[in-house]
């Protein structure tokens, strides 16, 4: 049915119809005003439906309904041909991969589309605010489908736009500026080595789509340091898009923007686009061993630094935040080790639970107008809904059986110590106890105890439109795990790593391991256990601790210093060349240009006397002018006749001395 037009038109309109309402809203927004949320919720939901049209056709389930499916969709038209420099094709390629990412980002779009009708209710740029979270949508939509680099990167920057734009939503607020132009100049850094490695890609193949660059490592046509190369340049975007270290002190700032933004962003879009070309590449980056290397050990290292930043925070969202960096360098590492479909499944998995923890961290926010969690406290008895959702969501994150978190943890956890880097295993298996502890430091110092302030104390539970997505993410944060389990791995047969990249990697499938998973799930106890023990009894221990070890307290809360380092190493040099260039064009070029024009103004101002408006006065110009003129032709024809003259009698002289 995808071959026939109107099947085409179909999967187009998965990214076509949020662009759509983007465009709407934009021109006419301030004429539907509150029913913007409306519109962008029939958008989005109806690419939804067809998103999951097109998971049914690619998987081919059921049989009944899609009898030639099981083939992943795939078309394309010519968009700019370049003679024999080749052409780009903008089309569309959805297997099983792009398909259940297609779903996730629909869905949790659509679930914070809902939520934020309450969230933002009374905004100034209510519309706006749609408009730019379904171009967010689509463009996320249209990066997953994308066949080659060029679409790839065309949706990438536009996802990066929209990312400035709703993180520096509430703009009259300075942290939310700077932290909007943090976030686009950061993540430009790994565009630009991304769009580097494209151009080296297509110089030595010719080519730019996924496929025919694979096609040309395999056969030789590049290969070497060259490759390897272009494909780390590939990885530093993803870096950037990810927040992976050293690219990843954007995304903490990011907080800045409205709450259902940061869950939209950490759970389905932006953060998910790095992790996706990465596996939307595959074929290529298991042809550089290098490569492999450099993605598993950034990814491992990412997981324990964040996890350990995490650690201190007070403001809720910066404790989600920093998870959300941990959580992706697990994805990475997964990917870099082979264990493809374990990566993939817990950025499926991750993408309901983080939502969820953000959506019960936004639904905190709205009751109490405050981010710090030390102002909260008692909120059990007050918002039991959004207790008990955190819980599930604070569960599944720590990877706690049987929760979805456990099984895709579980096996990254498994697959690191199967392939015998036990280095990363050791620092996936602290990162395990490092999550627990502080995501359920966050929920007990929040939900747990005595009210702190008399905004707690006057705390009441989020209208149903809030929590309602919610109640359905935390469902999700349950079961979406089982399709995934040792039982039924249905998940690994719908995305699983190609043939061609099996067999380079040469990893054998890895059965359950009881023993791994019995340590996994102990180590996650023993973390929520001490921080229970820390912040529940006698919360004056954690103080006391922090006070105890107060450099390595500092060391933490402050990031490990990475923004005061890149600011001494990178903008404040920026910041001072920046100002040179500013006097420079300011007193140089401007003296320069203003010297002119006031030798302009000057002249104009001498010659003013001459424009008296009296006939007899022009003619008398105009006759001086003309004497002035014949004298200095005059004078011109005279030189001439004297310089003929004497060249005459120099000539005649010489043939005279000559005779």
């Amino acid at each position: 049915m995808t071959n026939s037009v109107f099947g085409q038109l179909l999967i187009a309109a998965i990214p076509g119809l949020p662009a759509l309402v983007f465009l709407l809203l934009a021109l006419f927004g301030r004429y539907v005003k509150e029913g913007a949320q409306f519109v962008a919720i029939f958008g989005v939901a109806t690419s939804l439906v067809f998103s999951v049209f097109a998971l049914g056709f690619v998987t081919g389930f059921p049989a009944s309904l899609f009898p030639t499916g099981g083939v992943p969709i795939d078309f394309a038209v010519n968009w700019i041909n370049l003679g024999e420099g080749g052409s780009f094709q903008m089309g569309v390629y959805i297997d099983g991969l792009a398909a259940v990412m297609l779903v996730v980002v629909c869905f949790v779009s659509l679930m914070v589309q809902l939520y934020s009708g309450a969230f933002m209710e009374g905004d100034s740029r209510f519309a706006w605010y749609f408009a730019i979270l379904n171009l967010f949508t689509a463009s996320m939509l249209g990066l997953v489908v994308a066949p080659n680099f060029i679409e790839l990167y065309i949706f990438w920057e536009l996802v990066g736009l929209c990312s400035y734009l709703l993180i520096g939503h509430w703009f009259e607020k300075p942290s939310a500026a700077r932290a909007a132009q943090k976030a686009f100049i950061v993540t430009r850094v790994g565009d630009a080595a991304l769009f580097i490695g494209i151009i080296m890609f297509w110089s030595a193949t010719g080519t730019t789509s996924y496929e025919g660059i694979s096609e040309a490592a395999q056969a030789g046509f590049v290969g070497g340091s060259l490759f390897t190369a272009a494909v780390v340049l590939v990885f530093i975007g993803a870096i950037g898009k990810s927040a992976q270290f050293p690219l990843h002190v954007w995304l903490p700032d990011a907080m800045e923007g409205p709450t259902p933004v940061s869950a939209l962003i950490h759970a389905a879009t932006m953060v998910a686009a790095g992790v996706y070309l990465v596996a939307r590449t595959y074929d290529i980056f298991v042809q550089s061993p290098s490569a492999m290397l450099v993605v598993a050990y950034i990814g491992g290292f990412t997981a324990l630094m964040a996890a350990t930043m995490a650690l201190t925070k007070k403001d809720i969202k910066r404790v989600i935040a920093y998870s959300t960096v941990s959580q992706l360098g697990y994805m990475m590492m997964a990917l870099g080790i082979g264990a493809y479909s374990a990566g993939i499944f817990h950025l499926y998995n991750h993408a309901f639970f983080k939502a969820l923890l953000f959506l019960g961290a936004g639904s905190i926010i709205y009751a109490m107008n405050s981010y710090n969690m030390f102002d909260m406290g008692g909120l059990r008895r007050r918002m039991p809904l959004t207790f008990w959702t955190m819980v599930i969501a604070g569960v599944s994150l720590a990877g706690i059986f049987p929760l979805s978190g456990f099984w895709s943890k579980d096996a990254i956890v498994v697959s690191a110590f199967a392939e015998h880097y036990y280095v990363l295993f050791g620092m996936a298996l602290l990162t395990v106890f490092l999550t627990a502890f502080y995501i359920f430091r966050a929920i007990f110092v929040a939900f747990m105890g005595e009210p702190r302030t008399e905004a707690a104390r006057e705390a009441v539970e989020s209208p149903g439109i809030m929590t309602g997505p919610m109640v359905l993410l935390a469902i999700l944060a349950v079961v979406s795990g089982l399709v995934g389990t040792p039982l039924a791995d249905y998940f690994a047969e719908v995305v699983a790593p190609s043939e061609f990249a099996t067999g380079t990697l040469a990893i054998e499938p890895h059965e359950f391991n009881v023993t791994m998973a019995v340590v996994s799930v102990a180590v996650a106890l023993a973390g929520i256990g001490l921080a229970y023990a820390l912040y529940v009894p006698k919360p004056e221990r954690a103080a006391a601790l922090a006070r105890r070890f107060s450099p390595i307290y500092k060391f933490l809360d402050n990031g490990w210093y990475f923004d005061k380092l890149y600011d001494r190493i990178f903008v404040r040099p920026a910041m001072f060349f920046g100002r040179v260039v500013r006097q420079f064009d300011r007193r140089a070029l401007g003296g320069l240009v203003m010297g002119v024009g006031r030798g302009a103004s000057g002249a104009g101002e001498r010659l003013r006397p001459l424009q008296g408006g009296g006939a007899q006065n022009y003619a008398l110009f105009i006759l001086v002018s003309v004497l002035v003129l014949g004298v200095i032709v005059g004078a011109q024809y005279a030189f001439l006749t004297i310089a003929l003259i004497a060249t005459v009698a120099i000539a005649a002289v010489a043939v005279g001395s000559r005779l």
